[in-house]
Formats: C-alpha cells, sequence, structure tokens
C-alpha cells in the first residue's frame, strides 16, 4: 500500500517539480504575507485513474502564469477538484480538514501573537455556503488578482488511526511549490500540517553555514576499502596515490560538524578513522572524552579514512611598480 501511495503522489508531484528546482524560495520575499484560496482540495491515494486528472488540474497552474484568465480557469479547477474528492472524501475527511487546518493556523499565530500572519486566507464575500460548491466563474475573476497561493492535500490511511498526509503549495504566478508531508492520527493531522507551514513561513530564515574547510577537497576511500578497516599504511598508501594525504583530527571534526550535505563528511556512530596524527574515535567524541588517540600499530586494520586535497595556493600578484620596470 505504501508503495502504491508513493508512486501515485510522484505522479501527482511531477509537474510541479521542473519549476520547484528553478524557483525561489517559496517565502521570497521576506516579509510578504500570502493570500492562500481557501478551497483546499483533499485527495485520497487510492485511484491512479484520478490523480492522472488531478495532476492535469494543477499541472495547469504552471503554464501561461501571468494570464489571469489561466490563473481563473486553475483555481475553477481546483474548486472543482475539491467538490469531488469532497463528495469521496473518508467521513467528511476533506471538508474537515480544509476548515481545521485554517483554525489551527489561526491558533498559532494568535499563541505567537503575530498582528500579520504570512499565510491569510480569502475569505471576502464568502458565505459558509460558498465553501460547500465550486465558485462561480465570474466571482473567481474578480478575486483571482489577489490570491498568491494555491493548496491540495494528498493522503492515505496507514495502519490503526494514523493517516500520512502531505500538502502541497503553489505560487500561481511563478509555479514554485513547496510540500510538507506528516504522519498523524487522525484527529491531529491538521494540527500537525498546520504546524508544519506555520514552522516554514514564520520561523527564522537562518543564513547557510560557511564551509568550514574552503581549501579542502574530500576524497573516499579507495572503492576496494569501502565500508572496510584497513591500515594505516594503506590509508597513507592510497591517499599519497591520489596526490593527497589523510585530515588532521581538526579538519575531520570540522567537517563532520558540518555534514554531509553542508560541504562536509559523513561519519559512522562509533566508528574510527585515520588521521595524521592518529585514530579519530567518533564513540569518544560523542561521550566527550576525547576523539584523538594514538594508534600503535600501524600495520593492522584498524580504521577507515577519507582523505584530503589541499586546494593550491593563488600566486601572488604582480606589483603594478614592478610590471612598469
Amino acid at each position: 500500500m505504501r508503495l502504491l501511495t508513493t508512486l501515485l503522489l510522484a505522479l501527482l508531484l511531477a509537474p510541479l517539480a521542473q519549476s520547484a528546482a528553478r524557483a525561489q524560495d517559496l517565502r521570497d520575499p521576506a516579509g510578504q504575507a500570502f493570500t492562500v484560496w481557501p478551497n483546499i482540495p483533499v485527495v485520497r491515494a487510492a485511484d491512479l485513474a484520478e490523480y492522472e486528472a488531478d495532476r492535469k488540474a494543477f499541472g495547469d497552474l504552471h503554464a501561461d502564469k501571468a494570464d489571469p484568465a489561466k490563473v481563473t480557469a486553475a483555481l475553477a479547477a481546483i474548486d472543482n477538484l475539491q467538490a469531488h474528492h469532497e463528495r469521496r472524501a473518508l467521513a467528511q475527511l476533506g471538508r474537515s480538514l480544509n476548515a481545521q487546518l485554517i483554525g489551527e493556523l489561526d491558533g498559532l499565530a494568535r499563541r505567537a501573537r503575530l498582528a500579520s500572519p504570512r499565510l491569510r486566507f480569502d475569505f471576502a464575500d464568502i458565505t459558509p455556503e460558498d465553501l460547500q460548491t465550486p465558485t462561480p466563474p465570474q466571482e473567481l475573476k474578480a478575486r483571482a488578482a489577489r490570491i498568491q497561493l494555491a493548496a491540495y492535500i494528498t493522503y492515505t490511511r496507514l495502519e490503526g488511526h494514523l493517516v500520512q498526509a502531505t500538502a502541497t503549495l503553489v505560487k500561481l504566478r511563478s509555479g514554485a511549490s513547496q510540500s510538507f508531508t506528516v504522519t498523524a492520527p487522525v484527529t491531529s493531522l491538521a494540527e500537525s500540517l498546520a504546524r508544519e507551514l506555520f514552522d516554514y513561513f514564520e520561523g527564522t530564515r537562518f543564513a547557510a553555514p560557511r564551509n568550514p574547510n574552503p581549501g579542502l577537497e574530500w576524497l573516499t576511500a579507495a572503492p576496494g576499502h569501502a565500508d572496510q578497516l584497513v591500515s594505516r599504511e594503506v590509508a597513507l598508501r592510497w591517499c599519497d596515490r591520489q596526490g593527497a594525504q589523510l585530515p588532521t583530527a581538526d579538519e575531520l571534526a570540522a567537517a563532520e560538524a558540518a555534514g554531509f550535505h553542508g560541504g562536509g563528511v559523513a561519519l559512522r556512530t562509533g566508528g574510527v578513522y585515520h588521521v595524521q596524527s592518529g585514530l579519530y574515535d567518533t564513540a569518544a567524541a560523542a561521550s566527550g572524552t576525547g576523539a584523538l588517540r594514538a594508534n600503535h600499530l600501524a600495520g593492522v586494520p584498524n580504521g577507515q579514512y577519507y582523505c584530503v586535497r589541499h586546494a593550491l595556493a593563488p600566486e601572488p600578484a604582480v606589483r603594478s611598480a614592478r610590471r612598469r620596470r
């Protein structure tokens, strides 16, 4: 069931992936509030044919985005999709989740004492009855100009009361999108999704960390040494053949702190690695007893390793006075 769900979600999100890859952060520009279309379709992962039709409806959000008529048509399709899945949603989950999600977001904003939340839902000139049916085309045209984001939710039931749901927000005029996935009991699903959305839009936007070792190129161990313990002599010999050397303990510690996705490396929990001055023990580092220890057995397979290659320092610039001579 989970594999089928994954495949179905991939089909639905496929047309959004290319635009998201080249788009700016969905929260840009910083500090701006976004008006969201209040009808949020809730789609159950069950029928491949339905997913094909749903994918086309949301794919239209990425074509001719600057054309007001096309935006209006896309919002009409979202409303129709909401009505269709509302009729089929289990125990009215679609409408309940739609309303509860908006309510949870409002509650989080109140508790954080935010005077101007970044996510706002456009309920101007809408009655409760209007939310149960697609918006008439003439009203859509009048309101489409002030809508920045549309959203939809896909979900599947897991064992017991657990539900896995993915909320996707789409920026109408750029096609940028961002998805948020949670697994929670059905009674707290809206709360979990709201927290993900709220933290994303209202949380502090941290600057990207700098690479702690910008002058180093990291090399993995030899292919034949992958996931194996080797001796210090073997590690030194391979690094030398690559025009590289073993890292220092400080270089390896900084790279571990940066992490595999931050310009550093990933070390095994409880792993032991060759460094220039001995062995770097990640278990000892985690316990606070000191990661570095001497290696008195240079010929015994007792560690894994990375190699580092130092970037060449740029040649000093020739002084202009010397060039004039």
